[in-house]
Parts: C-alpha cells; sequence; structure tokens
C-alpha cells in the first residue's frame, strides 16, 4: 500500500506543479491589490483607515446614541435592498436636497437620517445668517446653558460686518470647541462638499473614534481651519 500510494503521489506532482505555477501570478496580483487598497486607506500618519462607504454606517452608535436601532434599520435597508429603501422611506428621501436617490451615496444618506432627526446644523460658508445661531444649537442639543467665554471674546473683537467673509466662521468654530473642551464634547463635520458647513455636535470620545476610522467623510474645526 506505502508503494502504490507513493507512486500516486509521484504522478499527482506534475500536475501539482502545474497549479502552482499557473496561480502564482494570480497570489502576486491579489497580494499586491490588497496592499494597494491598504495604502489608499492610510492617512498621513500612516494609519489604516476603513472608509470603504458601507462601512460607514459604523458612525451611527457616535452620532445618533438616542435613535441608533432607528438609524441601523435606515442604513442597512439602503445596503440590502435600495429599491425597497426608497419605498419605504419615500418621505423622508423627497425633502428637497437635490440629491440624486438612484445614485444615493451612503453618506448622504448618513446626511439624511440625520436630518429628518433633527440632528445636523447648517452654516453658510460665508458665515451665520442669524447670530449666535451655533451657540443656540449646541445648547439646545445638550439643554443647558454653557459660558461662552471663547466664543464671546472673539464677537467683541470682531465687528458685525467682518462676520460674514468667510474666515471668522472658521474662527468661530474654533472658539466654540474651546468653550466645549471642559464638558469634553466637540463639534464635528459631515463633508458634504456644500457651500455650506454641516455639522453635529458629538462627545470627545466619540469624536475620536469616528475621524479615527473616517477621516475622509468627517473632520473638526482645526481642519477647517487649513482652509483658511
Amino acid at each position: 500500500m506505502a508503494v502504490i500510494r507513493r507512486l500516486i503521489e509521484i504522478v499527482k506532482f506534475p500536475f501539482y506543479f502545474l497549479f502552482m505555477l499557473i496561480s502564482f501570478p494570480f497570489d502576486i496580483a491579489k497580494i499586491a491589490r490588497e496592499d494597494k487598497q491598504r495604502k489608499k486607506l492610510k492617512g498621513e500618519d500612516g494609519i489604516l483607515r476603513k472608509n470603504p462607504e458601507e462601512d460607514l454606517g459604523e458612525v451611527g452608535p457616535y452620532l445618533f446614541p438616542a435613535c441608533i436601532k432607528d438609524f441601523e434599520l435606515f442604513f442597512n435597508s439602503f445596503l440590502n435592498d435600495k429599491e425597497a429603501f426608497l419605498s419605504e422611506y419615500k418621505i423622508v428621501l423627497e425633502a428637497p436636497d437635490n440629491f440624486e436617490l438612484d445614485k444615493l451615496k451612503p453618506i448622504e444618506v448618513i446626511y439624511l437620517f440625520g436630518k429628518s432627526k433633527e440632528q445636523w446644523q447648517l452654516t453658510d460658508w460665508r458665515g451665520e445668517e442669524n447670530e449666535n445661531e451655533i451657540e443656540s444649537f449646541v445648547e439646545t442639543k445638550l439643554k443647558v446653558e454653557i459660558h461662552w467665554k471663547h466664543v464671546s471674546e472673539l464677537r467683541k473683537r470682531i465687528g458685525l460686518e467682518a462676520q460674514r467673509d468667510g474666515k471668522f466662521i472658521l474662527d468661530l468654530f474654533v472658539a466654540v470647541d474651546k468653550d466645549l473642551k471642559p464638558l469634553s464634547k466637540k463639534l464635528i463635520f459631515l463633508d458634504m462638499n456644500w457651500d455650506a458647513y454641516v455639522y453635529t455636535l458629538v462627545e470627545q470620545s466619540s469624536y475620536d473614534s469616528i475621524t479615527g476610522s473616517f477621516k475622509a467623510s468627517f473632520c473638526g474645526s482645526e481642519e477647517l481651519m487649513k482652509l483658511k
């Protein structure tokens, strides 16, 4: 039996060797593709970031902790059956945001859900249309009055006319974050590529988790300052 087994192995070897020879280039190509994808997902600091769009649903617990179940149903419906999603959430999706519903992106789905729950604040890129609108948004979210030390100092230093120059608003976001720091809260901005800033308020730890994995889609006031 041992002799027969040995003969079978000898007969099989050329076929095995031929298979390895043929598959080797494909294995190398696969490794190269995976390495290229990993490099694409790395930030400048070399940290591997997720941001395939379907993974964006992971931000739900950090952005919408009070309605996470609703978000998961909403986002998973979009991922799993877009036709059923468009039908089931027709009222939400018909809001005039000029999205192409048949080409919705996950980041747009996150925005639409947050909008339906009144979680986002939008501020024109030039600056506030209504004075103190950012502070009002934050205090409404937190249900508490805040001592706006840095914000008040900034507003006193810059006249009203200069507060719509597109630069003051960036300083204002930074000042808001400084006043929120003692509360371990922070503004987080959604990259919609619009002429308005889309943002909400999250825990500092949530901000760190979101931007740690999804920096291509979310950022803080510090990153916005680079646009100044």
